[in-house]
């Protein structure tokens, strides 16, 4: 949102509640995805820097990325643990806005993305549970020569991973998809239509070798960011730190 207001030329207070928003909505993220061991969660807060009360007047007049740049503002990371009980002010780490914006919000939304794509692992599972005994059953019957076939490309005849068309269900490698889809709009091998199927529409047929556990990347994302919070430099007491209140204007 930031971003956006600087993009659009918003003034000074325009642009801090557009970033205050952006925070709000880390903070909401984050405190879905604690960590393992403690049961942590990351918090945050925008906080003035110790020359802030004698140079923010300074660049009132600009969108606060300036002030940000500058050091009046900053943006400070503490956790919150499941007895409540938090280290903010007395162990927190300062974070700039381009930290916030390149790495640490972006990494909140993927983990919050990651949730519905875990969901659809979950009913895919389940439809894969529901077929499983009827492929066995089909395998059983099928000698090695026709499992070899299966997995053969109907168009080059090469063992390459495939894809299947969503309609007709019809499968083929993607090399052959794509040089077949630039001259005709019709499958290859019943002439169902091809005009309304877009790439994201296509299945792609993996084995338990392809699959990665949605849970564990999860997993891995999280403790990543929390490594990346860890490596950001260490609020220092200041004497003459204030912090930022909502209700100044």
């Amino acid at each position: 949102m930031i971003l956006l207001a600087m993009a659009q030329g918003k003034s000074f207070k325009e642009s801090l509640k557009a970033l205050e928003a952006d925070i709000q909505h880390a903070n909401t993220l984050a405190s879905e995805f604690p960590r393992d061991y403690d049961g942590a969660c990351l918090q945050m807060r925008l906080s003035y820097g110790p020359a802030a009360h004698f140079f923010l007047f300074l660049v009132r007049w600009t969108d606060c990325s300036l002030a940000g740049a500058l050091g009046l503002l900053r943006i400070l990371i503490y956790k919150v643990y499941m007895d409540g009980t938090t280290t903010m002010s007395t162990y927190e780490r300062k974070a700039s806005f381009h930290e916030f914006y390149a790495y640490i919000y972006p990494s909140l939304q993927q983990l919050d993305g990651g949730i519905s794509a875990m969901e659809d692992m979950k009913q895919k599972s389940i439809c894969q549970e529901h077929y499983k005994k009827k492929v066995e059953e089909e395998h059983d019957h099928m000698s090695e020569v026709d499992l070899e076939r299966e997995n053969e490309c109907g168009i080059c005849m090469e063992s390459n991973t495939k894809i299947a068309l969503p309609d007709c269900s019809h499968a083929m490698c993607l090399k052959c998809y794509r040089e077949w889809r630039a001259r005709s709009q019709s499958c290859p091998f019943c002439r169902g239509s091809l005009k309304r199927v877009n790439s994201c529409d296509l299945w792609i047929f993996t084995d338990s070798s392809d699959v990665q556990d949605m849970v564990t990347i999860a997993r891995d994302n999280l403790n990543r960011l929390f490594m990346y919070i860890d490596k950001l430099p260490l609020l220092v007491s200041e004497s003459v730190l204030a912090v930022y209140d909502t209700h100044i204007k």
